[in-house]
């Protein structure tokens, strides 16, 4: 709308600047839900991804204790973002399952299906701000754990408290990336998690026309 505006573009009477604070809210808010519900799903997935039960050795009065004490460990060093070693004992930078399910819950099977609106950018590849928001969105959740163990509490996952994080996992991807051994396998594994994406998002549509008719080909002999 500013650029509209800027552009000397017209606009119908009372919308705009009338309106401006109203829409700026609207967004605000809209974006704010938006956050809040990543958020949630990253919470409905962390536990059981992360092994975040305490043993039964655990008296049930330290059982919080553990659990801040294991996602301090988590956010040391970034590890929440690891998975094992490869086949050749390095490590398997930002490939922990718990990203993957959770893109995949909510970019492409989730209430807001962005994948299915834009399919040109989630298709084939996830795009690489996805990942970087995904692993904020944890990063947020382990902060609240390693203060408050009891899952009660969590900070507000919101632009100005999480931008810097947000900021720094874009750069360690793109770091990555650019990295002769774990750059193409960190692109064909954003590969393969928008295949699974996707292949859930048709499932939820009851086969899409694409699934129905792959017996269709052309040759091009």
């Amino acid at each position: 709308l500013v650029a509209w505006d800027k552009s000397g573009k017209q606009f119908e009477a009372g919308v705009w600047p009338e309106q401006q604070y109203n829409m700026t809210r609207l967004l605000y808010d809209d974006l704010s839900t938006w956050r809040s519900d990543l958020k949630k799903t990253a919470i409905s997935i962390a536990p059981l991804s992360y092994s975040l039960f305490p043993p039964s050795s655990v008296p049930p009065q330290q059982r919080a204790t553990w659990i801040e004490s294991a996602a301090g460990d988590l956010l040391k060093g970034g590890s929440f973002l690891w998975f094992g070693t490869d086949e050749n004992g390095r490590t398997r930078n930002l490939a922990h399952p718990a990203l993957r399910d959770t893109c995949v819950a909510f970019f492409y099977t989730g209430p807001y299906r962005v994948a299915r609106r834009q399919p040109d950018h989630f298709r084939t590849q996830l795009p690489i701000s996805c990942l970087a928001l995904v692993a904020t969105a944890f990063h947020c959740i382990f902060d609240g754990l390693e203060k408050n163990g009891t899952g009660k509490c969590y900070p507000n996952f919101s632009s100005k408290d999480y931008s810097p994080v947000y900021r720094k996992m874009l750069q360690i991807i793109k770091d990555t990336l650019k990295n002769e051994y774990h750059g193409p396998r960190l692109l064909a594994q954003l590969r393969e998690w928008a295949e699974v994406g996707w292949a859930e998002n048709i499932k939820l549509d009851g086969s899409a026309a694409e699934a129905r008719h792959d017996h269709l080909q052309v040759i091009l002999d």
